[in-house]
């Protein structure tokens, strides 16, 4: 399932317990999280998000709708702007002693988009809001030289050609054309010295991993 709002797949105790852990596991990136760790971890993310591990397991306990997360929207900052962008990446990581977040180069000498709006939440990043987990997946993670891209698509870029994600030949073939597209862009985003789209893999997982819809989901998995 694509989706998160299609067919119900029902998990097992066991299962459930696996995606505790695996949020758990999230949870402990951290400001010095090393390269191979992102890469291997976006392994985890694929199947957590894009695989719809999360969501099965979250109303597998009987939980309604969807799980929620904080996180930067970027389409906030750019509203309809994305033809004078060079560069743009959402963000909301710590990274190596930086809090990175709304990291935007365009064109022209004008202010971009609309001023940020009161966090919602202490020590939060510009921009953010709450976000289901189909919307997450399917908001801007970036935009090079106009063209926008999801955080879906980088979870599944960097899974597949860093994290040693084994897809089936028609999967792969499948998504073919955005390991192209992204590869092109992988080559002109670098941010403290570091792919820019690692970076914004680690903003992904810092996101999910700290929620407090995660935090509950563990609390309730483990009590199960």
């Amino acid at each position: 399932m694509a989706a998160l709002g299609g067919t119900i797949q029902t998990m097992d105790t066991e299962s459930i317990l696996l995606v505790a852990e695996d949020l758990e596991y999230l949870a402990t990136w951290c400001g010095d999280i090393k390269y191979p760790e992102i890469r291997r971890g976006t392994a985890v993310l694929r199947r957590l998000l894009v695989e719809v591990a999360y969501g099965h397991a979250w109303r597998s306990l009987g939980r309604p709708k969807q799980p929620r997360l904080i996180a930067v929207d970027l389409d906030m900052i750019l509203g309809n702007d994305w033809n004078l962008m060079d560069i743009a990446l959402a963000g909301g990581a710590d990274f190596r002693g930086v809090q990175m977040a709304a990291m935007v180069i365009h064109k022209g000498n004008g202010p971009l988009g609309n001023p940020p709006p009161e966090p919602i939440r202490e020590n939060g990043y510009p921009f953010e809001r709450v976000f289901t987990l189909t919307d997450f997946l399917d908001s801007t993670s970036g935009v090079i030289h106009g063209r926008r891209f999801k955080r879906r698509e980088v979870i599944k870029y960097i899974a597949n050609v860093k994290g040693g994600v084994h897809l089936s030949s028609q999967a792969r073939k499948q998504e073919k054309k955005l390991i192209d597209r992204l590869g092109k862009a992988e080559k002109r985003i670098m941010v403290h010295n570091t792919d820019g789209l690692l970076v914004e893999a680690v903003a992904i997982g810092q996101a999910l991993g700290n929620s407090d819809d995660a935090k509950d989901f563990i609390a309730a998995a483990r009590s199960a």
